[in-house]
Order: structure tokens, then C-alpha cells, then sequence
């Protein structure tokens, strides 16, 4: 049965751990979205601007820039504002980070694959604030 849906999402992932960029860009893949990968922050702003990403997938830790600047400024620009990013990384501050830059999600590292895509999907579906419950 063809879904009715027939719009591939684009998901922006930006992480500097190679192997985990890969590994959720295969996941992503295999759920039906169309994955754009970035190693860092530095273009990110450009990327956005050109792609237009449905949502933002963030580490909060890179070399360079890191993703709580680029969240913040994704959500100051009239252009992205409205772009959906979620946070995700090891580092037990992460709610309050990703609340402090006006994040809409977060996971927290390592992820388990189902709560990965249960919150995109809530996100993208719902285009709110997902916070889970700690």
C-alpha cells in the first residue's frame, strides 16, 4: 500500500563523529528521509539557507563551531526560526542547553534507535516542542 504521504523529509544531520553521521544517515535512509550530512558547523547557516531541511539534527559538542551557537542562530534568523532542531549528544546538560537555544527536541547519547525516530517524527509530524520526560 503507497502511503499518502509522498514527500521525502529532509533531515540535516550535523555531527563531527564520523561513523555515528554515517550510521544515522543509513537509519534515516531506511525510514524514508532524504539525509543531507555536515562534519561540522561551519557552513551551516549556507546549507540551511540552500536546502531548506525539513529539520536539524545537532550534536551540541564539535570541533569549531558548536551546535548550541548554530541553534541559536538558526532560531534568531527569520528565514530558519521555524526550521526544527534537535539536540543530541553524552553530556548531561543537554536539556537545559537545548531549552537555552530554543531547541524543539533532544536525545540524549547513546541513543536507543526507536526514541532516535519516535522524536523526529513527533517533531516533524507535530512541529512543536518535544522535551522528554526525565
Amino acid at each position: 500500500m503507497e502511503s499518502t504521504n509522498t514527500t521525502r523529509r529532509t533531515v540535516l544531520i550535523v555531527d563531527d563523529d564520523e561513523d555515528l553521521l554515517i550510521l544515522i544517515q543509513h537509519a534515516l535512509s531506511m525510514e524514508g528521509f532524504d539525509p543531507i550530512c555536515s562534519p561540522n558547523g561551519v557552513n551551516i547557516m549556507a546549507i540551511v539557507a540552500r536546502k531548506h531541511p525539513d529539520i536539524v539534527l545537532l550534536d551540541i559538542r564539535m570541533n569549531g563551531i558548536d551546535g548550541v551557537t548554530i541553534c541559536k542562530e538558526l532560531k534568531r534568523n527569520p528565514e530558519t526560526a521555524s526550521t526544527p532542531v534537535i539536540m543530541f549528544s553524552a553530556n548531561d546538560n543537554i536539556k537545559a542547553m537545548s531549552e537555552e537555544c530554543g531547541a524543539d527536541g533532544y536525545i540524549t547519547k547513546p541513543f536507543q534507535t526507536d526514541v532516535f525516530r519516535e522524536t523526529l517524527r513527533r517533531v516533524l509530524l507535530l512541529q512543536q516542542p518535544i522535551h522528554p520526560q526525565s
